[in-house]
C-alpha cells in the first residue's frame, strides 16, 4: 500500500503458536457432543442431510422441498465432512464441523487483509478482535451457512489488501473470494464485495495503471465463472428451481424500512453484536480522518457501511444477519486499537475482566437455580421454560467448571502490557466464558432445544396409519428438518395435501387448540412451559 497509508507499530501481546491453540479451543469446544439444536442448527442440517440421503447437491432443499435461503456452498463443506468423518462422528456434528472449518477460514483471511492493509503485526489483532466478537460465538458454534459468506468476504478484502504491489493475484484473490460469497450467501455476497472491488483502484493514483486494470477485470471473470458455474448446472438440470431461487433472492434482498421504524431495536442488536469492534474501528475512522480516501481505510469503511446498509433494510431483524458486518468492522478495529490513548486502552482491558467476571458469576447463579433453586426468583424461571428436567451427576462438570473459572480470573496477570493487552483478554475471555457456559449449561441445552425426542414419539405414533401422506400446519423448516433427519418423517402443506388422511400441527403458543372438523386427536407432545411452550398434534381426519 502507499507509503502514507496508516499501519500498525506495536506487536500484539498473543502470536504464534499460542494464538492457534486459543482458535482450535474457541473453535471446537461446544462444536461436537450434542443434538441439533433448535432453530438454524437444524434447519441448516436438513439440506446436508438432503445432499447425504437424496443426492440434492445442486439446489438446497429441506425433507423433500426446495429451501431457497442459501446457495450450496456451505451444504456442499458439511455434507463432504460427515462423509469423511461419519465413522468416528454423528453425521450432525460432522457436518457442523464445516463452521469450524469456515469461521478458522475467516479469522485467517481477516488477519491477512489487515497485514496487507497495515502492516505485519495487524495480524493479530485483526484475529483477536474478530474472535472477541460478542455475535459471533454461538453463531460459530451453530450449523450456520452465514461463516462460509463471512469467510468469502474475508479472502475478498485479503486480496485487495494486495492489488497495489501483485494486482493481478490481488484481483484474482478478491474475484475468487467474490465468488465464494455469492456462492455461500447469494446476492449480499455480491452487494458485500464487488462495489468495493470495483471502487478499490480508484482510491489509489498509483494503483490506476493497465496491469490493475487488468487485475480487476480478471477477478471479476473468475467471481462471474465461480457464480455462473452454479447457476448454469441448476439451469440446465432443474430451469423452474433456478427461477424459483432468483425470485426468492430478488424479493428477500428488496430494501425495505421495516427496521428503520423501529431504529431502537436495530442499533441494540448492532450494538451488542458488533461489541468490542464498532467503537474500535469508530476511533480508527476519527484518528484517520484526515486520510480517509486511501485504500487502508477507504475499503474497510465502504465494506462497513454496505453491510450495515445491507443489514438494516433487507431481510429480517435477526443476529445471524448481522454476521456480514464483522469482517471490516473487525479490519478498522485492528487498526484502532494500536492508537488508542492510554487511558482508553486501560479502560477496555479493565471493563473486559470485570464483564467476563460478572457474566462468569452469571452463568454459575443460573446453573445453581438449575440444580440447587437458589436464588428462588431465577430457579422459578428455568423451572417454567423445562419443568421435567433431569438433574445428572455434577461432579466432573463441576470440577472443570471451576477451573475454567480460575483460568478466567487469572489469565489477565500473565498477559504482557502493550496497548493491545485488551484485545487479547477480551478473546481468551470470551473463549472460557464460552467453554464455562458449555460445561455447565450444555445438558440444558440438549434438554429444552431437542426434537429428537417429538420425532421418536411420533414415530411411534405413526406405526399402523397411512403415513403415505400427512398434511401440516404450523410446521417451519426447523421441524420439518427434524422430522426428516431424526424419524424420516415427509409432510406436505396442508393447502395441497387436503386429501391426507393425516394431519400433523404445530404451535409456539401455550393456547394451542384443537383443529375442529379435522378428526380425532391420536397423539401430542408438548415441549417446554410458559410462552415457550411448543405443542405438536397428529390427528386422524377419516
Amino acid at each position: 500500500m502507499p507509503h502514507d497509508a496508516p499501519r500498525l507499530s506495536l506487536p500484539a501481546p498473543v502470536t504464534g503458536w499460542p494464538l492457534a491453540v486459543l482458535i482450535a479451543v474457541y473453535l471446537l469446544v461446544g462444536t461436537t457432543g450434542h443434538l441439533p439444536w433448535r432453530g438454524d442448527d437444524l434447519t441448516h442440517l436438513g439440506p446436508i442431510h438432503a445432499i447425504l440421503t437424496r443426492g440434492s447437491w445442486l439446489m438446497p432443499e429441506i425433507a423433500g422441498e426446495a429451501f431457497h435461503d442459501f446457495p450450496p456452498l456451505y451444504y456442499w463443506a458439511g455434507a463432504i465432512l460427515a462423509k469423511l468423518l461419519g465413522g468416528l462422528l454423528p453425521i450432525h456434528d460432522a457436518a457442523r464441523l464445516a463452521s469450524s472449518l469456515f469461521t478458522a477460514a475467516f479469522l485467517y483471511w481477516t488477519g491477512i487483509a489487515a497485514r496487507r492493509l497495515y502492516g505485519e503485526t495487524a495480524f493479530a489483532p485483526a484475529i483477536l478482535l474478530a474472535l472477541g466478537a460478542v455475535g459471533l460465538v454461538v453463531h460459530a458454534h451453530e450449523t450456520q451457512p452465514i461463516l462460509a459468506q463471512l469467510a468469502g468476504m474475508a479472502v475478498c478484502y485479503a486480496g485487495l489488501g494486495q492489488l497495489a504491489e501483485r494486482p493481478i493475484r490481488g484481483g484474482l484473490q478478491a474475484g475468487l473470494g467474490s465468488g465464494l460469497a455469492f456462492l455461500a450467501g447469494g446476492l449480499p455476497g455480491v452487494v458485500l464485495t464487488v462495489p468495493v472491488l470495483l471502487v478499490a483502484p480508484m482510491l489509489c493514483p498509483s494503483c490506476r495503471n493497465r496491469t490493475i486494470v487488468t487485475g480487476i477485470a480478471l477477478g471479476l471473470i473468475t467471481g462471474c465463472a465461480i457464480a455462473g458455474a452454479w447457476l448454469g448446472s441448476v439451469a440446465l438440470t432443474t430451469p423452474n428451481a433456478l427461477a424459483a431461487w432468483w425470485a426468492n433472492e430478488l424479493t428477500t434482498n428488496t430494501p425495505h424500512a421495516y427496521h428503520l421504524a423501529d431504529f431502537g431495536k436495530l442499533l441494540q442488536l448492532a450494538g451488542w453484536f458488533a461489541w468490542p469492534l464498532w467503537p474500535i474501528a469508530g476511533w480508527a475512522v476519527w484518528r484517520n480522518r484526515h486520510t480517509l480516501a486511501t485504500p487502508p481505510l477507504a475499503l474497510p469503511l465502504m465494506a462497513s457501511l454496505l453491510a450495515i446498509l445491507l443489514v438494516a433494510t433487507t431481510g429480517n431483524l435477526r443476529p445471524a444477519n448481522m454476521l456480514p458486518v464483522l469482517p471490516p468492522l473487525a479490519l478498522l478495529a485492528a487498526l484502532g486499537v494500536s492508537s488508542l490513548r492510554r487511558g482508553a486502552a486501560n479502560a477496555f482491558d479493565w471493563f473486559g475482566i470485570m464483564a467476563f467476571a460478572f457474566f462468569a458469576l452469571l452463568v454459575w447463579a443460573g446453573w445453581s437455580a438449575l440444580h440447587f433453586g437458589w436464588p428462588p426468583g431465577l430457579a422459578r424461571s428455568v423451572a417454567k421454560m423445562a419443568p421435567d428436567f433431569p438433574r445428572d451427576s455434577l461432579v466432573g462438570g463441576t470440577l472443570i467448571g471451576v477451573l475454567i473459572s480460575i483460568a478466567l480470573l487469572v489469565m489477565p496477570l500473565f498477559v504482557r502490557r502493550t496497548p493491545a493487552r485488551g484485545t487479547t483478554n477480551w478473546a481468551f475471555g470470551i473463549t472460557l466464558l464460552w467453554c464455562l457456559a458449555v460445561i455447565l449449561w450444555q445438558p440444558w441445552f440438549a434438554y429444552t432445544k431437542n426434537y429428537q425426542p417429538v420425532a421418536a414419539e411420533l414415530k411411534v405414533a405413526l406405526a399402523g396409519q397411512p403415513t403415505s401422506c400427512i398434511a401440516r400446519r404450523g410446521l417451519g423448516d426447523t421441524q420439518r428438518a427434524a422430522l426428516d433427519y431424526f424419524a424420516g418423517i415427509r409432510t406436505v402443506p396442508n393447502a395441497i395435501g387436503g386429501e391426507c388422511k393425516l394431519l400433523l400441527t404445530y404451535a409456539t403458543s401455550s393456547q394451542a387448540q384443537k383443529v375442529r372438523g379435522e378428526g380425532s386427536l391420536i397423539w401430542e407432545r408438548r415441549l417446554g412451559g410458559g410462552r415457550k411452550a411448543e405443542t405438536f398434534k397428529l390427528y386422524n381426519r377419516d
